[in-house]
């Protein structure tokens, strides 16, 4: 009981600090700044992050730490935005949310997917903050439990979930997920540095650029598209739905249990390190699909497939600060960029972060959880404009969205390379659309290949193969993994078999 007011009282510190009209400024700075640049696809929060590093060095500590984190809280709040309207994921962890959200913009339902994604971030970071006080002891021990075993199997899990989860065929999903993990390969090799699918093109040896595919194949298609029919993207002009704002707080209220769950989610994969805000999304939307009447309405506008995955990425955030201060383990590709600077600004990250600077840590923490919600109150006062963006015809919007996604994939590398990448990518992204096989799991392989190839070599360097079954936490993981693989087969086997039993007991 001392131990949980101790950690309460703390948070009250850390949380009023915030408010001091210095730290406050401060966090408005990275906030707008976090903003501006997480409505732009592609560019997202890193980009943000390195163009006011040269400030931030320059500050008081607090201040810089407080600036970085306002960017780092509000990007993935405003990448719904053209993910929602344009079809375009402005970051990797709006894949999700577009899935659903642009079939609501395309209905005229822009507003409610928007205003819902919104509450659904601001409800996930208020939840994130009572768990924090609540369970931040047992979380740190579930931390120091894991080891490279579980963190390869907990990736390989959110892999198997966006390969499962995404489109009416789940041998199809995980035949792309397979195929970004070949892509995710290509460069040098982790362990040995030797160069791998690349040959003699200097390019790809450090890999395939993450951005431009994601940019390419999912926004050349919709561009594409909206180019081909040039009207706008709303099919109905509903003027009664442009704001939405009611309405989305009403399904937030609605699916309450969803969101308390999505945020224990994103809280927990936020603790351990390296998994990043993608599997706290796709955890999130796997548990919207699998406790849903009908999850086959998920990918056509369902508000849930909105509702959680913003709720996850949100309350993840605030979890990923911790094993990066307290044990200098990154909690996401983020916050490895934010501990580089934290430590060059005098910080020295270690288990005192969690007992006499716990103070500076929930600071921290208050911050993601502030700006979070300051940037979603910024977005619902401009709700009504950025909703008009989908009446907007598609000759004057084509051209600006294309300039748009061409320098948010030129960011990657400054290089002439990124372009074709993005070019290749979008042509993939345009045939797999229109002959029905899933893009997400081929980015989420992408993604988690390049996390989950070292926690791999690690792991059987280490432990050779007996991790497989003398690990309670990796056999629990593997259990988990089967149960989202025969989900699928044993819905479509229930639904073939339902009607033959009703007629049965008639």
């Amino acid at each position: 009981m001392s131990e949980v007011a101790f950690i309460a009282n703390a948070f009250l510190n850390g949380f009023i600090s915030v408010f001091e009209v210095s730290v406050f400024g401060a966090m408005m700075v990275g906030i707008v700044a976090g903003m501006i640049v997480g409505l732009i696809p592609g560019l997202g929060g890193l980009i943000a992050q390195i163009l006011l590093i040269p400030f931030a060095l320059q500050m008081e500590p607090l201040h810089a730490y407080v600036m970085l984190l306002g960017v780092y809280a509000v990007t993935t709040q405003t990448d719904s935005i053209p993910a929602v309207l344009l079809g375009v994921p402005g970051t990797a962890a709006a894949l999700a949310t577009s899935l659903d959200g642009y079939p609501m913009a395309k209905r005229g339902e822009a507003g409610r997917a928007l205003c819902a994604s919104y509450y659904a971030s601001i409800f996930g970071t208020l939840v994130a903050a009572g768990i924090f006080i609540l369970f931040l002891p047992g979380l740190r021990a579930l931390v120091l439990n894991f080891s490279s075993p579980e963190f390869f199997t907990m990736i390989l899990l959110g892999l198997v979930m966006a390969g499962s989860l995404s489109g009416k065929s789940p041998s199809r999903g995980l035949l792309m997920g397979g195929l970004g993990l070949i892509i995710s390969m290509i460069g040098q090799a982790p362990a040995s540095g030797d160069t791998r699918f690349a040959g003699e093109i200097l390019y790809l040896w450090e890999g395939m650029p993450l951005i431009p595919v994601v940019l390419g194949i999912f926004a050349i298609p919709e561009v594409v598209d909206l180019a081909i029919r040039n009207t706008t993207i709303a099919s109905t002009n509903a003027g009664e739905k442009v704001s939405g704002i009611v309405t989305g707080f009403v399904d937030c209220l609605q699916n309450w249990w969803l969101i308390i769950k999505c945020s224990v989610i994103g809280v927990v994969t936020g603790f351990i390190p390296g998994l990043g805000g993608a599997v706290a999304e796709w955890m999130s939307y796997a548990a919207a699909v699998t406790s849903d009447k009908d999850p086959d309405s998920f990918g056509n506008g369902n508000v849930r497939g909105v509702i959680a995955p913003e709720t996850g990425t949100a309350s993840h955030k605030p979890g990923a600060i911790i094993p990066t201060v307290a044990f200098g383990i990154p909690g996401n590709n983020a916050m490895a960029i934010l501990l580089v600077v934290f430590v060059m600004l005098g910080l020295r990250p270690g288990p005192d972060m969690l007992d006499q600077q716990l103070d500076l840590t929930f600071t921290m923490v208050s911050v993601v959880i502030i700006g979070n919600i300051v940037a979603a109150l910024l977005a619902l006062i401009l709700q009504r404009w950025l909703v008009k963006l989908c009446f907007i015809r598609a000759n004057l919007l084509v051209p600006f969205i294309l300039a748009a996604m061409i320098v948010g994939a030129s960011f990657t590398r400054l290089s002439f390379g990124d372009i074709i990448v993005f070019v290749l990518a979008g042509t993939l992204g345009y045939v797999f659309k229109h002959a029905d096989w899933p893009r997400v799991p081929l980015v989420m392989g992408l993604i988690m290949g390049r996390i989950a190839e070292p926690y791999l070599f690690s792991t059987i360097d280490r432990y050779g193969y007996e991790w497989l079954y003398t690990r309670p936490i990796v056999m629990v993981l593997i259990v988990f993994i089967c149960m989202v693989l025969s989900a699928p087969y044993w819905r479509k086997w229930r639904s073939q078999n339902r009607p033959q039993v009703r007629g049965g007991k008639g």
